[in-house]
């Protein structure tokens, strides 16, 4: 029997994203969208360093080779710093739609990086599901009404340039990390590490800006810190994990497709529990991604 650990992995990474998504979008309105940043991060390393202590039987990683803390400490800093921050930036300028447009190019990305690098081949049936997956994301964010955008301009041209940017930076964030993980490297050992790499990059960001204090007064803020660290929980330290045991154990090209459904995730939430309408054109986006998630897991 075909092991799907690596699949599930993923697709829990993914349920784990669009749950905290929807924590840290509450939140990000009281706080600022930085600020909650910065906050995730440190509320998630300390997270990861409880896990570590109850899994690992220490609290932090003490075997790790200087090849494997280099591959790990550029995945932190081109997706978790730089990736991010471009995304975010995207957001600001052409909105969360088209930048998740520009996003959904990862799994393809990733697929053909993979079977360059690692040799990573896919079976009819996968590459069937990866169209599925993406083409599904595609309908589900393509039918979301956002804010108008004029489509000229500077700012478009800049925002699409970031969009794509935060896109390359994913995409590199998970094919350098699969370099530290080749040898059966801890996964949550790696999280550790690139997660401590990117609050030293932020928090230090930070200092030099002179925004700590304001950072901390907002996050331990009585209706900020406690949503704050649930969130770090469930999304940047949990699912972050998942997501490094998903590129360790399955085709990067698959569990990046996997890990980009939470837009679909929130999708089935707003109609299933909410009863929020939400259109034709997302429910065939949902079957369709749903369909190449099935096909994913076939043998």
């Amino acid at each position: 029997m075909i092991s799907l650990f690596g699949e599930a992995a993923a697709f829990t990474a993914a349920l784990c994203w669009a749950s905290s998504s929807m924590i840290f979008s509450n939140i990000g309105g009281k706080a600022g969208a930085q600020t909650v940043n910065r906050g995730r991060l440190a509320c998630s390393i300390f997270c990861l360093t409880i896990l570590h202590w109850i899994l690992q039987g220490q609290p932090w990683p003490n075997a790790i080779t200087w090849e494997q803390l280099g591959w790990l400490s550029l995945s932190s800093v081109l997706g978790l710093v730089i990736g991010d921050a471009m995304l975010f930036q995207a957001f600001v300028l052409i909105g969360a739609r088209l930048s998740m447009l520009l996003m959904s190019t990862v799994p393809i990305m990733g697929a053909v990086l993979a079977w360059v690098l690692f040799d990573e081949t896919l079976r009819p049936i996968e590459i069937t599901g990866i169209a599925c997956g993406v083409g599904g994301v595609l309908i589900v964010i393509l039918g979301k009404k956002g804010r108008p955008i004029g489509l000229e301009g500077r700012n478009y041209a800049i925002g699409i340039l970031f969009g794509f940017g935060g896109a390359v930076g994913q995409v590199a964030n998970l094919i350098t990390a699969k370099y530290a993980l080749i040898d059966g490297y801890s996964a949550l050992s790696a999280t550790w590490i690139r997660t401590l790499v990117a609050v030293i990059a932020m928090w230090g960001l930070a200092i030099i800006l002179g925004r700590v204090r304001r950072t901390i007064t907002a996050c331990i803020a009585p209706d900020v810190g406690k949503w704050l660290l649930l969130g770090a929980l469930i999304g940047p330290a949990i699912g972050v994990w998942l997501s490094m045991l998903a590129v360790q154990n399955a085709n990067v090209g698959i569990a990046s497709t996997l890990m980009a459904l939470p837009p679909v995730i929130l999708i089935v939430y707003e109609g299933l529990i909410l009863r929020k309408p939400v259109g034709i054109q997302a429910v065939i986006g949902t079957c369709l991604a749903f369909g190449g998630v099935t096909l994913l897991f076939m043998p």
